[in-house]
């Protein structure tokens, strides 16, 4: 079998057999594939660590009929602070799963690929996890192309006024002048707005000063949600899981 090597991050893992598991990778360089880790779960085994979830590493690979083979893993990073804290690993998932929801089989994307490597590398450097995933949901979209419009109505394309709204089936800022309000229009304040447009295009030194207050954080969890299921047309799983958790606070 023709093999090959690959950059990747671990996006999904199932328990295959009594020994194996079989990966969903995302690679820097070919994209999106499954591949299946022989004997991974036995005691000692030199693969255990390139199929844990999250994982960063260098992997080589032998290309097969319906999965990939997993020969050899080098792990690069294993994100350990995050496997350490259960917040950061409801949002690290939540990443993770929106990768997976918003990419295709074999399509590298390496701007995609570097901003979920970025995001992980946040999170585990200690980077409030909510900053971190609006930032990456954010930028995300505007790689796939989905780039909400935060600085003019969505409709008329003039400014949005004292009192905006935010649609997500116009993609972004309505205003009242051009007509009625959609169905799905939703109240955002001026400092949520300013925000999200910030986030946009923040580096990690940005991000990492950031304190931003709890009806803020959650105005643009609120908003990103709906935008963002309008978009894949599904609810995401693991968003419950987050809010489970910030309801347990």
């Amino acid at each position: 079998m023709p093999t090959y090597r690959a950059n990747a991050i671990v996006l999904k893992r199932m328990n295959y057999g009594e020994t194996d598991r079989i990966l969903t990778l995302y690679t820097r360089e070919h994209g999106r594939l499954s591949a299946i880790a022989k004997g991974c779960r036995k005691p000692l085994s030199r693969l255990a660590a390139g199929t844990e979830l999250f994982t960063y590493g260098r992997y080589m690979l032998a290309t097969g009929k319906s999965l990939d083979l997993v020969s050899q893993s080098e792990t690069r990073e294993s994100f350990p602070s995050i496997r350490a804290d259960m917040h950061r690993i409801a949002y690290a998932t939540y990443i993770m799963e929106l990768v997976n929801e918003t990419i295709e089989d074999r399509e590298p994307n390496p701007d995609v690929f570097d901003t979920t490597l970025s995001s992980l590398y946040m999170l585990e450097g200690g980077i409030d996890p909510e900053v971190v995933t609006r930032a990456f949901e954010l930028q995300v979209m505007t790689i796939s192309g989905y780039r909400p419009r935060l600085d003019s109505c969505a409709r008329c394309g003039n400014p949005p006024g004292p009192n905006p709204r935010f649609s997500a089936s116009l993609g972004g800022i309505v205003c009242g002048e051009c007509g009625p309000l959609p169905d799905d229009a939703m109240d955002i304040h001026a400092n949520t707005l300013t925000t999200l447009s910030v986030l946009l295009t923040a580096e990690p030194a940005q991000l990492k000063r950031m304190r931003l207050p709890a009806g803020v954080m959650d105005e643009m969890a609120n908003v990103m949600r709906w935008y963002i299921r309008y978009r894949l047309e599904r609810e995401m799983k693991s968003v419950e899981f987050i809010q489970a958790l910030k309801s347990s606070r």
